[in-house]
């Protein structure tokens, strides 16, 4: 039988990885929040739910996975901003699939961000303090989803620090690569937070396998770490960023110590993915270094 998914948010950096590594048996119909041109995904504002609700009825998807999202990369939306976007509009999507009758097994997303700092790996029942507008509207969001919990299938994914080819240019990596190219100083905090990186396609392989998974049996909410399970500085990955850089002929101008620490930032974010494993099993990651040097790669060659 061939899954059908809706797949919202489908021009950002998560959602074009999913789409390009599409695997067979699966249809994908694409919607995005904004049109590019030859991109071929529909528009859909996910704030407005009675739109919402005419493409899940013309659709009628088995499973629906939406990355779309605001402020992932610390923009200038207001909590107000991120909440209608990223909890109102996911719940305008599970609240149109309850009202059209489709128990499609929905996937959405949270952050690790939404956990307290901890020296500990994180799973799923660690306490939850978010701090940043962005972490707030997506605890929000995974609260709210329980009141749909007995209608359909839903899974929600708290990612962790995921990075990769086609990241945006505010993404650190790419940001360091910019200001080595420009021959400019790059300002950094100390580097010593503990991070949880996560190469792009690893997080696509993995969510392609949960899709390929029988739907759960009965209605309810599922919630799952998705990280390594490693912990590495970050003066460590921005190491083996300017390392790829030089091998290229570049001087990155490594200023650590330049900026502070950010009050809403853990020095401590790193999965227990205990959870995911017993789902999917084995589950093999891309070395870092491996991981680090195909991104600055991709960035070099465009």
């Amino acid at each position: 039988m061939t899954n059908k998914l809706l797949l919202t948010g489908a021009n950002g950096f998560l959602g074009r990885a999913f789409a390009h590594a599409a695997a067979p048996g699966n249809e994908i119909v694409a919607v995005s929040g904004r049109r590019h041109a030859g991109d071929g995904a529909l528009t859909l504002d996910l704030r407005d739910k009675d739109s919402v609700r005419a493409v899940i009825r013309e659709v009628r998807p088995t499973h629906v996975v939406n990355f779309a999202s605001l402020g992932v990369t610390r923009d200038a939306s207001t909590l107000a901003d991120l909440l209608m976007v990223n909890t109102v509009g996911a719940l305008n999507l599970v609240e149109a699939l309850t009202e059209e009758g489709q128990a499609a097994h929905t996937v959405l997303f949270g952050t690790a961000y939404e956990y307290a700092d901890s020296s500990e790996r994180l799973g799923e029942a660690a306490l939850l303090e978010p701090q940043s507008p962005y972490a707030i509207s997506k605890t929000t969001l995974q609260y709210a989803l329980k009141q749909y919990a007995g209608a359909a299938p839903l899974t929600f994914l708290r990612l962790f620090n995921v990075f990769g080819v086609g990241e945006p240019a505010e993404r650190l990596i790419p940001f360091i690569a910019r200001k080595a190219r420009a021959g400019e100083d790059i300002p950094l905090t100390g580097g010593e937070q503990q991070r949880d990186f996560m190469f792009v396609d690893d997080l696509v392989a993995i969510l392609h396998r949960l899709v390929a998974l029988p739907a759960p049996s009965s209605p309810g909410l599922r919630t799952i770490n998705v990280g390594t399970g490693e912990g590495t500085p970050l003066r460590t990955f921005i190491g083996l960023a300017a390392e790829a850089l030089e091998r290229r002929g570049l001087a990155p101008k490594l200023k650590f110590g330049a900026l502070p620490y950010r009050a809403q930032d853990p020095m401590s974010c790193v999965a227990d993915n205990t959870r995911l494993r017993e789902l999917l099993g084995d589950i093999p990651f891309t070395d870092l270094p491996l991981a680090v040097e195909r991104t600055v790669q991709a960035l070099h060659e465009h």
